[in-house]
């Protein structure tokens, strides 16, 4: 047993029951700007992936398809017209995957501002991505929706 990190466990999931009581607005104006900072890590991630730099939206795609497989995360990001999906077999988290965070609902809004801020750095422009069904949330998978 190691208490620094079942107490930084229960630390977490306290303030996640807090910031649960408050309204969705602003439970995303708070939990989003967290998974910024996840932003260039799973950027540098696909660019190890893919052998160089990520210069368009279609080398993003890529690269996070090949770092799901690797990982063995399932479920990967389809082009559809003016949107890129994704439906996912379990939460992509690092933190959940690790152990580190149990899975809570307002987590999504943290995997939402990650893929905003991804999406936007390399599409250059203000990027919008949408939760429409979320295993945090009590669904059976993870669905994201794009809007390019």
């Amino acid at each position: 047993m190691n208490m620094p990190i079942d107490k930084n466990k229960k630390w977490i999931a306290s303030v996640h029951q807090s910031i649960d009581q408050l309204g969705e607005e602003v439970k995303a104006s708070i939990m989003k700007p967290a998974g910024m900072g996840c932003a260039s890590d799973l950027l540098a991630l696909c660019e190890q992936c893919l052998g160089g730099k990520i210069e368009t939206i279609e080398d993003l795609v890529r690269g996070w398809n090949i770092a799901r497989e690797k990982r063995g995360i399932k479920g990967s990001w389809e082009f559809a017209g003016e949107t890129i999906s994704s439906t996912l077999q379990a939460c992509g988290c690092p933190l959940v995957r690790s152990g580190m965070v149990e899975l809570h609902p307002v987590q999504c809004y943290c995997s939402q501002g990650m893929m905003e801020t991804i999406f936007s750095l390399v599409a250059k422009r203000k990027i919008e991505v949408d939760i429409k069904r979320s295993i945090g949330r009590g669904d059976d998978v993870c669905e994201f929706v794009v809007k390019l």
